[in-house]
């Protein structure tokens, strides 16, 4: 016959392993909603990789136009450096008549799901250089201002630097997968 003690122990025991029950079932409760969540969000990170990787190789053709046009820009805007009048109306380049097409293209990521800060910062900059340059085409000839050109050679640079960091990060990432 089971003595008063081993009664109480019996009990304090099923009490004990009740407790640590207890503890495991919300230990439990808790982890596997996180580590579903986890797994999801890194499903979801891969998707979106994914997705950004496809847009910027259907986007690499334009930044090497951007990234050419710029530079050819830059160069030509070095050469009538020290000129004192208004010659964006006298040079005929690519790139001004391309601002506009490059800023509608870069249009659809802004308002995509995919945040590339480099991209989103080329995407300002030819923004900015589509409004200066609609500032200075609806000056009347008379009035055409340097600053709008010396804004635009700015804003060519920046342009052209970051299309460049894009170009090596998009040939970066097909390299490392060769």
């Amino acid at each position: 016959m089971p003595t008063q003690a081993d009664l109480i122990f019996n009990q304090e025991l099923a009490a004990w392993v009740q407790a640590i029950g207890s503890v495991i079932a919300i230990f439990v409760a808790i982890s596997v909603p996180l580590y579903l969540n986890h797994l999801a969000q890194n499903r979801d990170d891969a998707l979106q990789d994914k997705q950004k990787q496809k847009y910027f190789v259907t986007l690499l053709p334009t930044l090497y136009r951007i990234r050419r046009y710029s530079s050819e820009f830059i160069q030509q805007m070095q050469l009538h450096q020290q000129s004192t009048q208004n010659i964006l109306q006298t040079l005929e380049t690519e790139y001004l008549e391309l601002i506009p097409v490059f800023s509608k293209e870069l249009h659809i990521f802004v308002h995509s799901q995919i945040y590339d800060s480099n991209l989103n910062q080329l995407a300002f900059e030819l923004f900015h250089s589509e409004e200066i340059l609609q500032q200075h085409l609806l000056q009347p000839q008379d009035q055409k201002q340097l600053k709008h050109q010396a804004l635009l050679s700015k804003h060519s640079q920046h342009i052209h630097d970051l299309s460049h960091q894009l170009i090596m990060q998009i040939e970066k990432i097909y390299a490392l997968q060769d």
